[in-house]
């Protein structure tokens, strides 16, 4: 079909239009997530002895994480403001009175916002799965090269589960240490020692030991506050383990791969959830029949062992119908998330048609404050899809997809509403 004239010049002009509010909208929003995500990083990166370029490097490499959230507002918003402005200065109005149809009007922004929606899915299949194997390495590699346990001195540190308090601090040699270790559920470990020397015992997987002078150890049970347990030592050697933090660091979570990645690891996983789901019916089906059985033999409830009736009934209601498998989840929210989340860009921007049936002044900040009250809202369905993942053995894709359904409703209701 050939455009002539008129919707080409409409075209390019309301094209431009989106195109310049889109970038105003990125940039304020990229600045929101940026900043979240230094404030984030912070604690991680701020690391002794790190020089700024590594610093810097670090910080690019985590940018692409929060671009899948980026481009959908940035989209609602633009439309929303090229929309808000044109309709306070009657442009809507004088575009359908000169013959231009409503859908000719909004189709540069309905094809830009579908680029827009393929860039950002790419960005999230191909840029961030890269950007974060990168980021791992970089930062095992720091941790590997930077002293994990740095201690100053008349100083307290907090690692986990373990305490490290302390006195004078000179070289590898610390006075007056006291260490509170809670890792233990049912109680505690407090060590007490006049001195010590700290070794750092493997770098690769971040190992240290601290060789305690005439320490004293109290052992505590919380199951029983009035009793504990105390030890005394001329010497001994207290071990810390810091490779959990670097396998941490080093797992390439669901929300980093590839879709590509992520079906192949939904398809291991799915033999497993049908085994839990056969041995599941297995374990109800026995316990029926069990349960058949000693009604059968005793015909009359009163000659029931109580005991063997309790048990069967607490493991029937134990067995759950449709067992969730908890990794399969996982890959399956993150797939369809990657998908929906690039779809937002369209989706997002078809609830911003309505307002060219409005009429309002200064439009384009009523449709930015407009926009920023709809992202609010799919911010809050997309998390509360996100934590329902995990609490209904259905498919996540319904889920995933819930905030752009609602947002079609909403402006599908909206327009024929305000049409009519």
């Amino acid at each position: 079909m050939t455009l002539t004239l008129r919707e080409k010049q409409l075209y390019k002009f309301i094209g431009r239009e989106y195109i310049l509010a889109f970038l105003v909208a990125f940039a304020f929003f990229f600045f929101i997530f940026f900043i979240n995500q230094i404030l984030l990083l912070a604690r991680k990166i701020l690391l002794s002895n790190v020089d700024f370029f590594t610093m810097l490097n670090l910080v690019v490499l985590a940018i692409p994480q929060f671009l899948l959230y980026t481009f959908p507002f940035a989209s609602l918003s633009g439309a929303a403001m090229v929309i808000g402005d044109l309709n306070s200065s009657n442009e809507i109005l004088a575009l359908r009175t000169s013959g231009f149809s409503m859908n000719t009007i909004f189709k540069p922004i309905i094809v830009l916002s579908i680029l827009i929606s393929i860039l950002c899915f790419l960005i999230a299949d191909i840029l961030l799965p890269y950007s974060a194997s990168q980021y791992q390495q970089l930062y095992v590699q720091l941790l590997t090269k930077t002293p994990g346990v740095e201690l100053k001195s008349y100083s307290s540190k907090v690692f986990d589960d373990l305490l490290i308090s302390n006195g004078l601090v000179n070289d590898n040699k610390i006075e007056d240490i006291i260490v509170l270790n809670s890792e233990n559920k049912d109680g505690s470990t407090l060590i007490n020692s006049k001195e010590g020397v700290l070794n750092l015992i493997d770098p690769s997987l971040l190992i240290y030991s601290i060789d305690l002078d005439t320490p004293k150890v109290v052992f505590s049970n919380l199951q029983s506050p009035n009793y504990w347990k105390v030890a005394n030592a001329s010497n001994a050697t207290y071990y810390i383990d810091f490779s959990n933090t670097l396998s941490k660091v080093s797992a390439n979570l669901p929300s980093n791969l590839s879709s590509v990645d992520l079906i192949t690891k939904i398809n291991k996983s799915k033999p497993i959830l049908e085994k839990n789901v056969d041995d599941a019916l297995l374990e109800k089906s026995e316990t029926i029949l069990h349960l058949a059985k000693n009604f059968a033999v005793n015909k009359n409830i009163e000659n029931i062992n109580i005991h063997d009736f309790t048990q069967d009934y607490n493991t029937l209601n134990r067995i759950e119908a449709h067992p969730i498998d908890f990794y399969l989840q996982y890959y399956r929210a993150e797939f369809n998330k990657k998908i929906a989340l690039s779809a937002a860009c369209f989706f997002l921007i078809l609830i911003t048609i309505p307002l060219s049936y409005l009429k309002f002044k200064h439009g384009r900040l009523i449709g930015f404050g407009i926009s920023m009250f709809v992202a609010v809202m799919y911010w809050y369905l997309l998390f509360l899809a996100q934590i329902k993942t995990f609490q209904f053995a259905i498919n996540p894709l319904f889920l995933m997809w819930a905030p752009n359904i609602v947002i079609l409703i909403i402006s599908l209701s909206l327009i024929r509403i305000w049409r009519n």
